[in-house]
């Protein structure tokens, strides 16, 4: 399987622990670097913005970028977050993945039906670790 599969499924709420591949992508997912690639990535998108309206540039890149800056502080908090030492559960991981490279997701979507603020609520909520999370390590 492709780790795209496999965080879609973990972003929707398969169970980790339902197969190997599975638990192998979520305990990559919330490995340090992982979580640092990740928060890369959703700084780069309000890197982008900024270049974008500061500059002309050609890119394939194809970027909501009034989602973008209306979610901008929550997508910082986000990549904070996923910087940081606390626990994060592989879903919550998995879904800012999607996010990233779903091309239909609120970042790149401008007829999503869910805004980028509301998604970045929703995968933070996503990240808490409950006492129904299976222990990666």
């Amino acid at each position: 399987m492709t780790r795209g599969k496999l965080d879609r499924e973990i972003a929707g709420g398969r169970l980790c622990e339902s197969s190997a591949a599975l638990a192998l992508r979520a305990r990559q997912l919330v490995s340090p670097r992982e979580r640092r690639h990740l928060a890369r990535d959703l700084r780069g998108a309000v890197a982008y913005v900024d270049r974008v309206d500061s500059r002309p540039t050609i890119s394939a890149v194809v970027i909501d970028r009034a989602a973008v800056r209306s979610a901008r502080q929550a997508i910082v908090r986000l990549a904070e977050r996923l910087e940081g030492w606390a626990p994060v559960s592989p879903r919550g991981v998995a879904r800012v993945s999607v996010l990233l490279t779903d091309g239909l997701s609120p970042l790149f979507n401008p007829n999503s039906a869910q805004s980028a603020i509301e998604a970045m609520w929703e995968i933070d909520d996503a990240l808490e670790v409950s006492a129904f999370d299976p222990v990666i390590g």
